[in-house]
């Protein structure tokens, strides 16, 4: 079960990216909870709206990403939190890269998991 579940997250988490790049926010807030935590670039903000301004100004940088290593998920043993750690390459609008590590924590909430915690260091 662990397998299908580490699958489910990796989906999920590559579905965040393809709903981010097409710019539909709305939509992508709905995969997170409505307390979620979003830290990047030194900032930190709660709850869908505040996720909302922060890929806001993501995509007005014309941010990008890449993902750089192999997924690494770890499922809680009830299955109920799912921990997922990947290395990406931010690539922006004005040529210039950077590299760091994206932490999310996905919570399951009324059977589907939806991102509690997103962190990018």
């Amino acid at each position: 079960m662990a397998t299908d579940t580490k699958s489910t997250i990796i989906e999920l988490y590559k579905k965040l990216f393809e709903v981010f790049d097409a710019g539909k926010l709305d939509e992508l807030v709905t995969h997170y909870t409505t307390d979620c935590k979003s830290v990047a670039q030194g900032s930190a903000r709660c709850g869908r709206e505040g996720l909302k301004e922060t890929c806001k100004t993501l995509l007005a940088n014309g941010e990008r990403y890449k993902f750089k290593s192999d997924f690494d998920v770890i499922i809680s043993d009830d299955e109920s939190m799912a921990y997922l750690t990947v290395l990406l390459e931010v690539m922006k609008s004005d040529g210039t890269t950077s590299s760091g590590t994206n932490l999310c924590i996905f919570k399951k909430v009324d059977g589907a998991y939806l991102v509690s915690l997103d962190m990018y260091c």
